[in-house]
């Protein structure tokens, strides 16, 4: 029963309990007690407590109306107030609205649907507000970190060049080349977080609009290539990758340059984050609408907390005990590229068992 109904009912049944309350009130009175104190009562008198009965019996159902009606109102009120003022504890009074048995009481039993999408505001706020507040930690240390990984490479740049100039000394081709080596290394390394900065500003831009550049390409094939890729680098040596599938080509629709980003990513995330001799199996299974690619790895896997917010930005996770390169954003570009290209990602993992990377791409 919706609250205008359910309201006009019991204001209804209010009123006719009013007139039939004051009816019986002014019977008594003029036939019972009336009666008693004169033998014979004229009309002014019989007008007069007429007038006075129904007078108090107003008064009485204002004083009840007021309570009945208006009493819930103001604790409505008192709550969105407290909301208002990004309060999103318990109301003081809130176990009072309802009895032993765990139901609203009468007169609150008429705003039940307000009470209860209230209590539901109040549940999603909170939880906003601790959302908001983690991301807001996760922001400054993501900044604290990244303001060192700047840093660090840019120390190198310095360093190096400095002793390049420095006239003090005379340094042989070979160290020559090597101070240049680290230097465009460290280099490359900042271009890298930049793009990454850059690509995510372009990820969460207010119209949601992101330009990708789509061929219709065979998804076997260039999957395959990128693990050929990873595993032929230097990093990937001491790692064991495989490849494996039922179809020998499956073609669809994807932005070639984004697609290596997101197989990169994921792949060298599973060489970074575990130990030597890992193996790491990326699978591509067909179905009708459907292509699933599985990055799978026989690792150290995630804890729970990880695989919560391994898809969020400036989350910097790490399974190992040596500290990350990333920009904590690699994940979180992952995660908006697959959505970009309308597919989905998802992680499953336990820890020392292992993790489970499934990307579903549609075919059309």
């Amino acid at each position: 029963m919706r609250i205008k109904t359910r309201f006009t009912l019991h204001l209804s049944l209010g009123i006719i309990l009013w007139m039939f309350m004051s009816g019986i009130c002014i019977l008594i009175g003029l036939e019972g007690i009336l009666p008693l104190f004169k033998k014979s009562v004229s009309e002014d008198y019989e007008n007069l407590l007429v007038v006075w009965i129904f007078g108090f019996s107003t008064v009485a159902c204002i004083v009840v109306f007021g309570w009945y009606f208006g009493g819930p109102l103001g604790f409505i009120m008192s709550w969105i107030h407290q909301l208002s003022q990004e309060n999103y504890k318990q109301p003081v009074g809130l176990s009072k609205i309802y009895t032993r048995k765990g139901k609203l009481r009468m007169r609150y039993m008429l705003y039940q649907e307000v009470l209860h999408h209230l209590q539901s505001l109040s549940g999603k706020l909170k939880a906003a507000e601790t959302e908001r507040e983690k991301v807001e930690q996760a922001k400054q240390e993501w900044i604290a970190g990244i303001s060192h990984d700047l840093k660090t490479p840019l120390t190198y740049i310095t360093g190096y060049s400095t002793l390049l100039l420095n006239d003090q000394y005379e340094w042989s081709k070979e160290e020559v080349c090597s101070f240049v080596q680290e230097i465009a290394d460290k280099g490359k390394h900042m271009e890298e977080l930049i793009q990454d900065l850059s690509l995510v500003i372009q990820l969460n831009s207010p119209d949601g609009q992101f330009p990708l550049h789509k061929t219709d390409q065979d998804i076997v094939e260039f999957t395959k290539r990128v693990v050929a890729t990873i595993s032929n680098n230097p990093q990937g040596n001491d790692y064991k990758l495989h490849f494996k599938t039922e179809t020998p080509a499956i073609n669809i629709k994807f932005d070639t340059k984004f697609m290596q980003r997101i197989l990169q990513n994921i792949l060298m995330n599973s060489i970074i984050h575990n130990p030597p001799n890992t193996n790491i199996y990326t699978k591509i299974f067909d179905s009708n609408e459907y292509v699933d690619i599985h990055i799978v790895d026989n690792g150290v896997g995630m804890s729970s907390h990880m695989q919560e917010n391994i898809f969020q930005q400036y989350y910097r996770g790490t399974t190992t005990d040596s500290s990350s390169e990333g920009t904590g954003l690699g994940m979180a570009i992952v995660y908006k590229l697959v959505q970009s290209h309308k597919g989905t990602i998802s992680v499953q993992s336990e820890p020392t068992k292992g993790t489970t990377f499934i990307i579903t791409l549609p075919k059309r």
